[in-house]
């Protein structure tokens, strides 16, 4: 539960005022009489005194029985008042002010040098002469917004708008670090953000370990619990009850340590990664060696290709002669933040943890060597209606691989694994946790995002979970990215219930399987 003061409430609208309008205009202020508080009678409140008399307004709302301060609730759950603070926070505007002469610019402090952190260098070359205020647009936001975003601050995309969301990072940023907390950038804040960015190292700890795959299979050290088998069978395989179980435990703990390392690859990759560690700690915990049960009888196994920002492998250079050579540049649409951030650093990374590739497996081939525990049935189409999932949900365990053929020319071109399932008392699931992955055409400067290099489609591969909420009747309520590989202040979610759940094209089909 987050207290807001009265004298914090003041400082953070310190410089701003609020139109009587636009407040009367937004429902959820309902029930404040704006013009009383408008001692001026200018339309505006503003200054310590109609802002005062604002909390005093907002304090009838509260219910911790405190003159003083105001509850806010938390972020998924805000309270009455705390739902009102959020909207007077998005009305306020800055005061205008007059101009500063051309001849007196605001001096800088004397010891400023520039800034070594690239972005904040190439958007502020000279550093900041006067305020950046809410209501600012350009490079000089992105570079702000980026460097929010790298310290935890700000969770929203790098357009190079300062809006709401960049004014309360900016304030959580003041607040951090004992600075006045204005909601205004200054030199002082930037020269702050500079210095923490200085120690800054966007690399996970296994894509700092001199081995990342041997970290990450370091199972005791990580914190896995041991793998059980609750049965007194001495032979398993892939179809044991048991394997099956331990399994569906298994990935719940592992994918926990895959989302701290930012493990990312395409759909299939992250399934077989997800069995083939689980392979591992069965075989360290329990001496059971289950075969890999894709490949073929005789084939030899291959090594995992793992990627790091700073240690790349795969096909690079295939990409990039591809890309200095093809004539098309691909721009897709919700990819403008990942290019605001690389205009001013070039040598930023799309990887941001570890990429894990298996070489020379399609997905194609992942979905036909498994057991299929629920085939394609065609009174499950829904018509394009997403709230339908085409799967039976009520039946999917953890472990479960949904495979599907989303483009219908009857090869499986997509692969989710289930992490989580939980249900009601009823039987009925009502929450889901899903395993995707897949890859774009947004490019870096080294192509070290990739381990494939097969073209400039395949360039930048990502993981993400997808979090479905369902009703009783197993229709899907909603659905969000709940994690992603790659930060949310470069690029949005892109995975969903109807891009895991269910086809996309007539003639295509969804399968549920189980390894072996």
């Amino acid at each position: 539960m987050t207290t807001l003061t009265r004298s914090a409430f003041l400082q953070e609208l310190a410089g701003t005022h609020l139109s009587l309008a636009r407040a009367r205009s937004d429902a959820r202020l309902g029930g404040i009489d704006f013009g009383a508080l408008d001692r001026n009678r200018d339309g505006y409140l503003a200054g310590d005194e109609e802002l005062g008399g604002l909390f005093e307004a907002l304090d009838h709302f509260d219910r911790n029985g405190q003159r003083d301060s105001i509850e806010l609730g938390t972020l998924l759950s805000p309270t009455r008042v705390g739902i009102m603070v959020n909207v007077l926070r998005a009305l306020a505007e800055p005061l205008a002010g007059p101009a500063p002469g051309p001849s007196a610019p605001r001096p800088l402090p004397a010891a400023f040098n520039g800034f070594r952190d690239r972005a904040l260098a190439s958007a502020f070359p000279s550093g900041l002469q006067g305020q950046l205020l809410r209501g600012a647009r350009g490079p000089q936001v992105v570079a702000l917004q980026y460097a929010l975003g790298r310290l935890d601050l700000l969770h929203d995309l790098c357009d190079g708008v300062f809006g709401s969301l960049t004014r309360q990072a900016v304030m959580a940023c003041q607040n951090r670090y004992g600075l006045v907390t204005s909601g205004n950038v200054d030199q002082a804040l930037l020269q702050r953000l500079d210095l923490e960015l200085r120690g800054y190292d966007a690399r996970t700890p296994a894509a700092r370990a001199a081995d990342p795959l041997a970290y990450l299979s370091d199972f005791r050290t990580l914190g896995l619990p041991p793998i059980r088998l609750n049965s007194t069978a001495e032979v398993f395989n892939w179809g044991s009850r048991a394997i099956r179980t331990a399994f569906g435990v298994f990935v719940g703990h592992y994918w926990t340590v895959m989302k701290q390392n930012r493990v990312e690859g395409d759909c299939k990759n992250i399934a077989l990664f997800l069995m083939d560690q689980f392979r591992k700690q069965l075989k360290q915990d329990r001496m059971v060696d289950l075969p890999h049960p894709v490949l073929y009888r005789g084939e030899r196994e291959k090594a995992w290709i793992v990627a790091t920002p700073d240690r790349p492998q795969g096909l690079f250079t295939r990409a990039d002669r591809l890309a200095r050579t093809s004539p098309s540049r691909v721009r897709r649409p919700g990819y403008q933040a990942v290019l605001n951030i690389q205009a001013l650093d070039p040598a930023h990374s799309m990887l941001y943890g570890v990429n894990v590739h298996y070489p020379e497996i399609s997905a194609d081939r992942v979905a036909k060597s498994t057991t299929r525990l629920f085939d394609w049935d065609p009174l499950r189409d829904n018509r394009g209606d997403s709230r339908r999932p085409e799967v039976p949900v009520d039946q999917l365990e953890p472990g479960n691989v949904i495979f599907i053929d989303h483009s219908g020319d009857g090869s499986f071109d997509h692969t989710v694994t289930v992490i989580t399932v939980e249900k009601d008392t009823a039987g009925h699931t009502r929450r889901l946790v899903l395993a995707v992955g897949s890859y774009d055409d947004v490019r870096d400067t080294s192509s070290a995002t990739s381990v494939e290099g097969v073209g400039l489609a395949i360039v930048n591969v990502y993981a993400e979970e997808v979090t479905v909420m369902l009703d009783a009747a197993g229709r899907v309520v909603s659905s969000t990215v709940s994690w992603s590989s790659e930060p949310d202040y470069v690029v949005d979610g892109r995975y969903s219930a109807r891009t895991t759940l269910m086809e996309q094209r007539s003639g295509g089909r969804v399968i549920v399987s189980r390894w072996g």
